[in-house]
């Protein structure tokens, strides 16, 4: 009898643990965090990314940040071939980027084969 306890604790035990990095694997790993604070490898200011959207400083004309007043944002999307895609937006102007993250905290826009700039989160 207690070699039956001990071999249906080891199984619940067993199956605890399975469950949780199952748990762990879904809600844990997958799209990484695009919001916060980034500082820019161009020398440029800060950059935000706010929950809902809201951006600032992301918007890339020519190689150089150009900000013409009012609302800026900012829409995160995984294209079919897994790459993530940035959109940004400040009427009239929208660019869009694909956003790669070599690190947790390190993302990087590129336009085409071009690196526009590499982000460090603060």
């Amino acid at each position: 009898m207690f070699r039956f306890r001990r071999l249906a604790a080891r199984r619940l035990v067993g199956a605890v643990v399975l469950a949780t990095s199952l748990a762990l694997g879904l809600t844990g790993c997958g799209e990484p965090e695009f919001t916060g604070v980034w500082k820019p490898d161009d020398g440029s200011g800060l950059k935000t990314i706010a929950d809902g959207g809201q951006c600032s400083g992301m918007y890339y004309n020519n190689g150089k940040p150009l900000d013409i007043g009012g609302t800026m944002t900012c829409t995160f999307s995984s294209g079919s071939d897994g790459a993530y895609v940035l959109v940004v937006r400040q009427p009239p102007n929208e660019r869009s980027y694909i956003v790669e993250f070599p690190a947790d905290d390190t993302m990087v826009l590129r336009s085409g084969d071009t690196t526009v700039v590499t982000l460090t989160r603060q």
